[in-house]
């Protein structure tokens, strides 16, 4: 063996010794028939075992090829580890087992001849200073040991070998024996791949089912982190993380020094970076405090969701090593666990907020079926009809009817701002305060509104305000008087036409301070009174078209002389019909008043 690789000796035939260096060197003295050589050279060969050592491999067959050549020196070059190659009589330097190997690599069939160079590294000169084949003999010869095109190994010998046709044979045999050892090498090689790919996989399993069971995204941004620093042994890392709706980062994870901001994070190319010098770092990571870096995209239905980067990956001996393809494939199959557990702490996030709107929906469903009421009361002059329809997202329509003392009677629909809880509770606020308002200050309108705008900007911690249109009829004089506070406008049927009743102030709870002002009308037996709120007119259809104030106004048209309440159902019927497949997100309220002929 060459250098400091210490060759065991291989088996000899039908033995259990082994034989020295020079029992190999005696080679040298011919066999008794070339044939015989042959013969013995086969035998050498058929008594190795190719699944063995490869040194002892390596030096059996060279043994053989001697005997079938009967010569004396020569190597067999391991193109493979030209350093480990195998020497009988010669001590060449490493460097020419390295050009000899780089020959073999490229030789094929090709037995060109040695180069003098060569010829004098492997075997001297004569006593005339002239490198072997120089003077005119034999010169040595380079013999490919080759199956399917592909050379094995290369021997060199000192001269051609006396029996070329059986030493063919020979060549043939041990290039079958090298072709056997390669094969188990590969099967070796795929079976260390097998279970390192089984070991990465388990890995990865069991890293993955660390991570999948959390859905804090605050915690789960932390083990995402630690564990794949862990995973490649860096010693620093950083994980950003992107919300799906926008490219704002949420979460910034540094585990050491930060490699990266969260500002600039999305800059960066959604592919791998594997960064082992200075040369192949992008512009963003030009400047980050580390020898070598690795970062890989977390990417949810191909959508950019974040980066996750590690820097200086250590060693036992505490030094840093290169990242590797196997790194890159480690990391980004994290990556994509990562990436299915933050959808899914997501997710789940989602949900508990969904769950917790659903919740406040109902209880503000709640409130304001207890504020709205069931039936209205039969009063004096006046024929009521009065209808609410609310959506899925609760808003804060109100309506009521007021029969006073003195044969007056109070009506209003309110419409509060928002939606939710916060609606309903300032639903419900407004309620109180006319509950408690009208009966005594009916007969003051604009100080009614007046004190319920005061208690609103007083005690309303929502800053949230309400449209509001207040009524009173009194059947006695015919007289209708009103305050509209930023409502929408009220429809005045009669035999002349249609009326708006216009807005006479802002919104209650609005601004304090406000003064609204108060109208009147005179209406008589079978005039109409029409009130609403805008998820009627502001109802849209597939084309974002609003059903409008002319659709209204032609419905009350059509059915002024029919009774209160169907005019209500035809107003419903004609805007369910004008939204069809269309969800509505605001509350629709109607209270119509008719004057009776009684009055």
């Amino acid at each position: 063996m060459h250098g400091s690789f210490p060759l065991p000796s291989p088996p000899s035939p039908g033995s259990g010794a082994s034989p020295s260096s020079a029992a190999i060197s005696g080679l040298s003295a011919p066999a008794a028939h070339p044939r015989a050589a042959i013969l013995t050279a086969h035998e050498t060969l058929a008594a190795l075992d190719p699944f063995s050592d490869r040194e002892r491999l390596f030096f059996g067959i060279l043994t053989a090829l001697l005997t079938a050549a009967q010569a004396g020196r020569g190597v067999l070059v391991d193109p493979a580890q030209p350093a480990r190659s195998a020497c009988a009589g010669l001590e060449p330097p490493l460097s020419v087992l390295e050009a000899l190997a780089a020959r073999a690599a490229g030789s094929g069939r090709v037995t060109d001849p040695l180069s003098e160079t060569v010829s004098r590294a492997l075997f001297g000169t004569d006593a005339d200073g002239v490198a072997p084949g120089r003077g005119g003999g034999e010169a040595p010869v380079a013999i490919p040991l080759t199956v399917q095109e592909e050379a094995l190994a290369l021997l060199v010998l000192e001269r051609p070998p006396g029996d070329p046709v059986g030493f063919a044979s020979v060549t043939a045999h041990a290039a079958r024996l090298l072709d056997s050892l390669r094969m188990a090498d590969k099967v070796q090689k795929a079976d260390f791949e097998l279970k390192y790919r089984v070991w990465e996989l388990q890995s990865l399993y069991d890293v993955g089912l660390s991570i999948a069971g959390t859905l804090d995204l605050d915690s789960l941004a932390e083990d995402i982190l630690y564990k794949s620093i862990s995973l490649l042994n860096a010693r620093t890392g950083t994980l950003i993380v992107c919300d799906r709706a926008a490219d704002t980062p949420v979460y910034v994870r540094h585990l050491g020094e930060p490699l990266l901001d969260g500002e600039s994070a999305r800059l960066l190319p959604s592919t791998v970076l594997r960064c082992n010098t200075r040369e192949e770092r992008v512009g963003l990571l030009a400047n980050a405090p580390a020898e070598k870096l690795l970062a890989v995209p977390i990417l949810a239905d191909g959508r950019w969701l974040g980066v996750l980067v590690v820097a200086d990956k250590e060693n036992r001996g505490g030094s840093i090593d290169d990242f590797t393809e196997a790194d890159e494939r480690v990391l980004s199959l994290f990556a994509n666990q990562a990436a299915i557990a933050l959808e899914n702490a997501r997710l789940h996030r989602e949900a508990v907020e969904k769950e917790k709107m659903e919740r406040e929906m109902e209880l503000a469903a709640s409130i304001q079926k207890t504020i709205l009421p069931d039936t209205l009361p039969d009063v004096p002059g006046l024929v009521i009809s009065g209808a609410n329809r609310p959506t899925k997202q609760v808003g804060g329509d109100y309506f009521d009817v007021y029969p006073l003392a003195d044969g007056r009677t109070a009506f209003c629909v309110a419409d509060v701002s928002g939606k939710g809880v916060p609606a309903a509770l300032l639903v419900s606020t407004v309620h109180a305060c006319l509950h408690l308002l009208v009966p005594n200050n009916a007969s003051d309108l604009p100080g009614l509104v007046a004190r319920v705008n005061r208690h609103l900007v007083g005690f309303s911690s929502t800053r949230k305000f309400a449209t509001l249109f207040i009524a009173v009829y009194d059947p006695a004089s015919g007289v209708l008087t009103y305050v509209n506070a930023g409502h929408n406008p009220g429809l005045w049927l009669s035999p002349g036409g249609v009326v708006l009743l216009p807005s006479g102030g802002v919104p209650v709870g609005m601004m304090p301070g406000v003064v609204h002002k108060q109208a009147s009308i005179r209406v008589a037996p079978g005039d109409t009174i029409l009130l609403y709120s805008d998820g009627i007119t502001e109802a849209l259809n597939g084309s974002d078209e609003e059903f409008g104030m002319e659709r209204l106004t032609a419905l009350a048209i059509e059915g002024r002389m029919e009774a209160p309440s169907e005019i209500s159902r035809r107003i419903f019927g004609a805007v369910n019909d004008f939204t069809t497949g269309v969800a509505q997100y605001d509350d629709q309220t109607v209270l119509i008043a008719r004057v009776s002929a009684a009055s």
